[in-house]
């Protein structure tokens, strides 16, 4: 209603952005927005809110050691400008008393987070009351509205985290009709020069895959990295462990509602069946990982995981169910009692417990996360950091096979 009514009188929407000044992925976001506000007529309306929520990770310094290697993986992906460390404590203090006085629109906050990620702040300000509390509004404004995280957007009652997301902002505002020319998307989904294969290599490597039962992002993950294993051909090896709720952590309502609709939008997207969500936490994920180490001694450990992921997320079927962990395992072809009976000797709590010391070793924590020889990222929107990797190693292994056709003329010109 409040979008029709802007339209009438004549008023540009608005889109609400939450910031912080610590958060790399907000560093990002300010680029993006800044840019978008050229292109569209609309009207960003900034919130300068904490860096993080406490509750709402397992690990908040792992997190922070991740988000900023992430964000300088983003930065180069959509050609925007990412710091290698955090900003200083006193510019950080320095920059947010700056941005209650001084920001009025995206410009004056890109200039101040400028400053601040590149330490251009001398001035030494205490922290004040009044800077707290005005950050402490916009949380609570935040957590109110539905959401958790800071580098989020907020339009039309719909929520978009991060430069990655961007794309369903423009396509929604292109809909409506607001842009101010004909420029193509700016922030749309990319694909590498993929040459479908990689050629000439006597050690293919093997893409490791991380994933959860319970966690929808593993499945579409699981897709996407199957299709790009398929089109270089190389083997996946798959890593199931224990989901994050049963290692502890609660997940709030807000955090769960955004995760559902982000995952049906990404899943609508890349054209990937998602229909449901019956919740296989507990004993439904016990079931399944039982006949897991089995089921790879047999060759079948990906079938067994793609039933599994289909039963949860497309046929609304409970794997706490006897019955339908049997329909899986007929379906997938396996015998259930032999898997049972290898589980005694190959107990799924030490092999999951396993994956989860290198996942840490990683410094991740959470699922999917993909790993191909030193190079590793964690989010099924993050794909494009292996596909990159496959490509330049294809890239070489097509210039040494070249390198060596050439080499052997040379030695024999009668080849």
């Amino acid at each position: 209603m409040c979008l029709t009514i802007s339209r009438i009188v004549g008023s540009a929407p608005s889109v609400d952005v939450y910031l912080a000044l610590r958060d790399p992925h907000s560093y990002l976001l300010v680029q993006a927005i800044n840019d978008l506000s050229m292109r569209y007529n609309v009207n960003f309306k900034l919130f300068l809110v904490y860096e993080s929520v406490p509750g709402f990770t397992l690990s908040p310094k792992l997190m922070q050691f991740w988000a900023l290697k992430d964000a300088q993986e983003l930065a180069a992906y959509f050609g925007l400008n990412a710091q290698s460390q955090y900003p200083r404590h006193h510019g950080l203090i320095a920059g947010q008393q700056l941005w209650q006085l001084t920001v009025k629109d995206v410009s004056g906050a890109l200039d101040i987070f400028n400053r601040v990620w590149s330490n251009a702040i001398d001035e030494i300000i205490q922290p004040s009351t009044p800077v707290i509390n005005f950050q402490v509004k916009n949380q609570q404004r935040l957590l109110k509205k539905g959401h958790y995280l800071p580098a989020t957007l907020h339009f039309a009652g719909v929520w978009f985290t991060g430069v990655e997301r961007l794309k369903y902002l423009e396509q929604q505002l292109t809909a409506l009709k607001l842009n101010k020319n004909n420029l193509a998307q700016r922030y749309g989904t990319k694909s590498g020069d993929i040459s479908g294969q990689i050629m000439n290599m006597d050690d293919l490597p093997v893409l490791e895959v991380y994933l959860s039962l319970r966690s929808p992002y593993s499945y579409l993950g699981l897709v996407k990295a199957l299709k790009l294993a398929n089109q270089f051909q190389i083997k996946v090896k798959l890593k199931p462990v224990v989901p994050l709720v049963m290692r502890g952590l609660k997940v709030p309502i807000s955090k769960q509602r955004y995760t559902y609709k982000d995952v049906l939008r990404e899943a609508k997207s890349a054209g990937i069946p998602f229909s449901s969500f019956n919740e296989p936490t507990g004993q439904g994920v016990v079931n399944c990982y039982q006949l897991f180490a089995y089921a790879e001694l047999k060759g079948k450990a990906q079938e067994l995981i793609e039933s599994a992921f289909e039963a949860i997320y497309v046929r609304d079927l409970d794997l706490a169910r006897q019955s339908v962990v049997l329909d899986i395992c007929e379906q997938v072809g396996i015998d259930y009692q032999k898997a049972m009976t290898y589980q005694e000797s190959h107990d799924w709590q030490l092999w999951s417990e396993k994956y989860l010391r290198e996942l840490s070793a990683l410094g991740l924590w959470g699922v999917p996360c993909f790993k191909l020889n030193d190079t590793c990222c964690w989010g099924q929107d993050r794909l494009f950091i292996i596909e990159k990797a496959l490509i330049d190693l294809a890239v070489k292994s097509q210039h040494d096979f070249n390198a060596l056709q050439v080499n052997e003329q040379t030695l024999n010109p009668h080849l």
